[in-house]
């Protein structure tokens, strides 16, 4: 699994949990942006064509809403290199929270529950770029893991390992962008997004990380600090 080989969720050994709490008092995570995402599934007579047909549309109508740069993309679940053709994500990465109500609105508005049916986001997630080489990001491979703290673990215990990490990233020139989000309402619950250019580099990349050392001790230092689903890849279009 391309995510267990690569996320870093390591920490400074501390003597207890304590240390580890009052460490997360005074480093947290810088973040940019927020993130929010739709869970949609097709109507029974309904296809991918409906969705795209429907995109211009939506990118119309919501860009008027818009009085900040924001970006919105849609997620199509991959089974190996195939597209499931009944269910995608709708993703908006956003500055302000009220951007979520806007879409929402336009959704609406645009009757697209005649097309999708979706679950409303409740609660959007803080996001920062770990690692951003500036890959294109106009349609890309996305790779998404789940995961949860485990007690007494948090973004703190694992912040200057992560910058080990980042490190090994650029001194061998590993083609990948890495997205990380926390739920505004329960931080003990992050997201880690691997983006590649294509499922070729994504093969790629594997297979180099898994040959370095580095990767073994990365590992190991994740089972003892979180838990993780098994990751799910994404064909992801930007479309504003």
């Amino acid at each position: 699994m391309a995510f267990i080989c690569i996320v870093s969720l390591i920490s400074c050994q501390g003597d207890s949990k304590n240390s580890n709490l009052e460490l997360s008092n005074f480093i947290k995570p810088d973040f940019s942006f927020k993130q929010s995402s739709l869970n949609c599934l097709l109507e029974p007579n309904k296809t991918l064509n409906s969705v795209e047909k429907f995109i211009p549309r939506l990118v119309d109508s919501f860009s008027k809403t818009l009085v900040t740069a924001e970006e919105l993309y849609f997620l199509f679940p991959l089974e190996g290199d195939k597209i499931d053709t009944m269910s995608f994500k709708i993703m908006l990465m956003h500055s302000e929270a009220v951007t979520l109500d806007k879409l929402n609105l336009t959704l609406t508005a645009l009757n697209f529950d005649s097309i999708a049916k979706c679950q409303n986001s409740l609660a959007s997630s803080n996001a920062l770029w770990l690692f951003d080489q500036n890959i294109d990001n106009s349609f890309v491979i996305s790779e998404i893991l789940e995961c949860e703290y485990l007690d007494g673990f948090n973004f703190a215990t694992m912040k200057l390992v992560l910058e080990q990490f980042t490190d090994a990233m650029i001194k061998h020139n590993l083609r990948v962008d890495i997205l990380y989000s926390e739920k505004e309402l329960a931080s003990s619950n992050f997201q880690w997004t691997n983006i590649f250019p294509s499922l070729e580099t994504r093969k790629d990349f594997v297979k180099s990380w898994q040959a370095l050392e580095i990767s073994k001790e990365i590992q190991g230092l994740l089972l003892e600090q979180s838990a993780c689903q098994s990751s799910q890849a994404y064909r992801q279009y930007k479309v504003l």
